[in-house]
């Protein structure tokens, strides 16, 4: 439909309704004043008629009963023996029409007009009498549907475009959703075909003739003159990335790009996209259009390659993730390892892997045999000193079979949900033998015995002793600079290795055995993982200011049995 057909109809439309509301009006106004003078007649009879009620109430409805009775009766005797007059002369005529050979010509055809007069005014009143009664019911059920229809009737924009009104919507938001939709499918050529100032009129539009913004989008794109075809575009995500004429060829190649990372012999996987994908029928630029041959390339080419960083010195995992802004889990995923804090200075990181337009996924049943890591246990001897640690049993991992659900992305486990678990083998424990003879004396004067602990740096000197503020349960070493290497005081195994937002900032804490345990914290670095064994004198950590610190330290604790001590008592320069 033109513009100009949509405003000639819609003049015609407000005309007819115009001239039917007035016969309406007219019809109602004339059935209400005959109606209410029927009434103040029938009030008048009853009123008359009331004073008798009580003594002659069968007489009353008798007399109401002859007055209906007699009203239809004279109405529809009247209709009967109109109707029968002319149906007599129809059939007089009939009868002087029948001996047609007998009478002359005129006879014959004065009869004929006769016959069809009759029947024709007999038809007629008929008509009219049923019209009179289905008129106003018809009248009725108009206005029902009238009222009916301005009950659903909305005010809306008429969108003009060029001086053409070319949709009506409901707000100026569904111009600006429609113009987005444009910009995502236009190249630069093509810009001023949103560019215009829309002109708006507010007119009654009903609920079903309001354009959406996808379906705006096309209309003007269609009257904006520009090169543009019918075809479909191809999203990812909601992201608009090309046009094409060539849908099923374009969902072959998205077909076959999904079935590549299904394994051979594989017939029961389901393959999906992470991305979500949609083609969208509608108009396009001639400018967006993309070759079957040209997609298959952009599909195949990577977004992004991988990236390394370096680890420097007071570097730590979750600086790292947040610097290059992706997640520790993501980080540990590309850098295995890296979740138990085995990172080094001059380590090489991924941070970034390539990226691919699209992600392929797919779940499915694997039954494989696992590794049981052994467990270690420590045998205890008096004999020797707490310093003393040797392996005396080696230990033997174990072997069970697993079932699980295996989720694969890009060919990539990503997830693996453990169903049952069956053990083939069980796992032997290594045994390692520590000393118990302590070298720590619980005695506040140094010199009854020798610590056993190493000063654990290289120089520097007291900054804050044991106590040196309430709270304070160990001995702030500085003066050695950022970076310093901190050694272990003792050997033992390392317990505790935390990076991460705490008071002591990146800390370790090593168990000597014996109850004794020794923390070092506010490090910059730290260059062991839980469960490492450490002997006297290994680079353990650098130094640093993480946590709550003024500047750089070494917070040292020394530990018997959970109850922080004086090291200034066990350990000197």
């Amino acid at each position: 439909m033109t513009v100009e057909t949509m405003d000639k109809s819609n003049a015609g439309f407000d005309s007819v309704l115009e001239y039917l509301y007035l016969r309406i009006y007219e019809f109602f106004y004339i059935t209400g004043i005959r109606f209410i003078r029927q009434m103040r007649g029938l009030w008048h009879f009853v009123v008359n008629e009331a004073k008798y009620l009580k003594k002659h109430a069968a007489e009353f409805f008798r007399h109401i009963w002859i007055h209906i009775n007699s009203s239809f009766r004279n109405f529809f005797i009247g209709k009967y023996h109109a109707l029968l007059a002319y149906r007599k002369r129809a059939s007089s005529a009939a009868s002087i029409l029948s001996n047609y050979k007998e009478n002359s010509f005129g006879e014959n055809l004065s009869a004929a007009g006769t016959i069809i007069h009759c029947w024709a005014i007999f038809a007629f009143k008929i008509l009219c009498t049923i019209f009179n009664y289905v008129a106003p019911v018809l009248a009725a059920v108009f206005l029902v549907f009238t009222i009916q229809y301005f009950r659903n009737l909305n005010y809306g924009l008429a969108l003009e475009s060029n001086g053409k009104t070319i949709a009506y919507i409901k707000s100026e938001n569904t111009y600006n959703e429609a113009e987005q939709i444009i910009r995502s499918r236009t190249s630069a050529e093509v810009e001023n075909i949103v560019n215009a100032t829309p002109q708006y009129e507010i007119v009654p539009v009903s609920s079903g003739n309001f354009t959406e913004p996808e379906e705006l989008a096309n209309l003007i794109l269609r009257s904006s003159g520009a090169n543009v075809y019918e075809g479909y575009g191809l999203y990812i995500d909601d992201q608009f990335i090309c046009s094409t004429d060539e849908a099923d060829s374009i969902l072959t190649v998205l077909d076959e790009y999904r079935e590549q990372y299904r394994a051979e012999g594989d017939t029961e996987s389901k393959m999906q996209f992470v991305q979500k994908i949609s083609l969208v029928d509608g108009v396009y630029p001639a400018s967006s259009i993309m070759a079957t041959s040209e997609f298959k390339t952009l599909l195949n080419t990577e977004i992004e390659g991988e990236k390394y960083y370096t680890v420097e010195s007071g570097d730590a995992p979750l600086s790292i993730a947040a610097y290059f802004g992706v997640g520790y889990k993501e980080l540990c995923n590309m850098n295995p390892g890296l979740d138990s804090g085995d990172i080094h200075v001059g380590d090489k990181l991924i941070v970034s892997k390539s990226v691919s337009m699209l992600n392929v996924t797919n779940t499915k049943r694997e039954v494989y045999n696992e590794e049981i890591p052994y467990t270690t246990t420590y045998v205890k001897t008096d004999k020797q000193y707490t310093t003393y640690a040797k392996v005396t049993k080696q230990g033997v991992p174990g072997e069970q079979k697993v079932t699980a659900l295996v989720t694969y992305e890009d060919g990539v486990v990503v997830n693996r949900q453990v169903l049952t678990t069956e053990v083939i083998t069980e796992p032997v424990a290594r045994e390692i033998t520590v000393g118990t003879k302590a070298v720590l004396v619980p005695s506040p004067n140094p010199s009854a015995s020798p610590s056993g602990f190493i000063w654990p740096t290289i120089g520097g000197y007291v900054s804050c002793p044991f106590r040196g503020y309430r709270g304070h349960t160990g001995m702030d070493i500085a003066g050695c600079g950022y970076g310093t290497n901190i050694y272990a005081a003792a050997s033992g195994t390392v317990v505790k290795v935390v990076w991460g937002k705490t008071g002591y900032g990146y800390y370790i804490i090593i168990d000597h055995g014996g109850g004794i345990q020794t923390l070092y914290g506010h490090n910059s670095n730290l260059y062991v993982k839980v469960g490492q064994y450490v002997n006297q004198g290994d680079v353990i950590a650098a130094m640093g200011s993480t946590g709550n610190s003024t500047g750089n330290h070494c917070h040292f604790e020394i530990r018997i049995n959970g109850v922080a001590v004086n090291p200034a008592n066990y350990v000197s320069k």
